[in-house]
């Protein structure tokens, strides 16, 4: 057994399987299994996600069983060393991912190192008091799982401070942003219908309260008389319906132009063409790619205080930070930015810079260090 552990998890030849998500945060992993590659890992993937039309509690059990057992027909001759799971440390994920490992190990006898990578986190978990979690899926994954990524410093602390899960098995990591991916296009605006002399306001995200979004509303209507600006709201949600109502009762239907849901690839467009990101999230964001695609692209950008957001933007020279559910706040701060091409100008030429700090090289050399410390635990 001795001598398979050390081929399995050799260094010179690791294998690591990724999950791979149906919608969500797919560029993300692909990309990061290229540049895993690129350094001489060998990279496979298995899908992990709910699917269509398997609404109800059966019907989404039975979907986790197919991935896991997809995930074992693909180990059985894929023989990795690492499995990475694209997760989130919630209740939900977290059942997924005990049902997933608990098969695994059932009908695959040998060793392998489990990674979870959380997209956002519910800390407070760690101290659910409730049979289930307490008692079954929380002690489940302490014991399996090697290594846990999260995406700001704010969730290492605080899960370290919990004290539940061992602090050298708990690491940062970042997603990966394509920097080269945003060009300018002269016919932006004109297929929009937006005039050439208006900035354009850009909110990027699912359309729900938590996102902030009814705020950049309620902003944007106490400003657009005052300056020559036109909103854009990507994105598709639960509350898409009630906004609209609500632009309508503001008097802002011919002001603000609705996308719904758009591919990763086409929103790249937005990001290219528009001025100001206006964000103001209390969503419990890990690492939201509406955000570090605003940074790359070069925006101005008007957000909250938010984990990853505090570990690599500052005021003012990459953004204005606002007060959660406070459309004042966001209208204050959008009123400094468009009375100052200066600061607007600044934003940009810091966000550039900042933006290389998420290329595929930059995340992949320093996720690999991170594989690297917790395979040799």
């Amino acid at each position: 057994m001795l001598k398979e552990e050390e081929k399995i998890f050799s260094m010179n030849n690791l294998k690591i399987l990724f999950s791979m998500p149906a919608v969500h945060h797919v560029e993300i992993a692909a990309d990061e299994i290229d540049g895993l590659q690129k350094l001489g890992y060998t990279c496979g993937y298995f899908p992990y996600a709910a699917r269509a039309g398997y609404n109800s509690a059966p019907g989404r059990l039975w979907v986790i069983i197919q991935n896991a057992f997809g995930l074992i027909t693909i180990a059985r001759s894929f023989r990795p060393g690492v499995i990475y799971f694209n997760s989130r440390l919630e209740v939900l994920a977290g059942i997924r991912d005990v049902i997933t490992i608990c098969l695994f190990k059932t009908f695959l006898k040998y060793p392998v190192k489990f990674i979870i990578k959380s997209h956002g986190s519910d800390i407070d978990i760690l101290s659910d008091k409730g049979f289930l979690m307490s008692k079954i899926i929380l002690p489940y994954l302490k014991r399996n799982i090697s290594g846990w990524l999260f995406l700001s410093t704010e969730e290492k602390n605080k899960v370290i401070q919990t004290g539940y899960f061992a602090p050298d098995k708990i690491f940062t990591t970042k997603n990966i942003v394509r920097t080269g991916q945003f060009k300018p296009d002269k016919l932006f605006k004109s297929k929009l219908n937006i005039s050439d002399d208006h900035r354009v306001l850009l909110f990027v995200g699912r359309v729900i309260k938590e996102k902030g979004v009814f705020e950049v509303v309620e902003a944007f209507s106490r400003i657009k008389d005052a300056f020559k600006v036109s909103l854009v709201i990507v994105g598709w949600g639960s509350e898409l319906e009630n906004l609209k109502q609500n632009c309508k009762a503001l008097g802002l239907a011919d002001d603000i132009k609705f996308t719904g849901f758009i591919p990763e690839s086409d929103v790249v467009q937005f990001y290219a063409n528009s001025d100001i990101l206006v964000f103001p999230t209390f969503f419990p964001e890990g690492f939201p790619m509406a955000l570090f695609n605003s940074v790359a692209a070069g925006m101005a950008i008007v957000t909250t205080a938010t984990r990853a957001a505090k570990d690599f933007l500052s005021e003012p020279e990459n953004c204005l930070w606002v007060e959660p559910q406070n459309a004042d706040s966001v209208k204050n701060a959008l009123v400094k930015l468009l009375q100052s091409d200066v600061l607007i100008a600044g934003m940009k030429t810091n966000n550039l810079n900042t933006g290389h700090l998420f290329s595929e090289e930059q995340v992949c050399r320093e996720l690999s260090e991170t594989i690297q410390t917790i395979v040799k635990q």
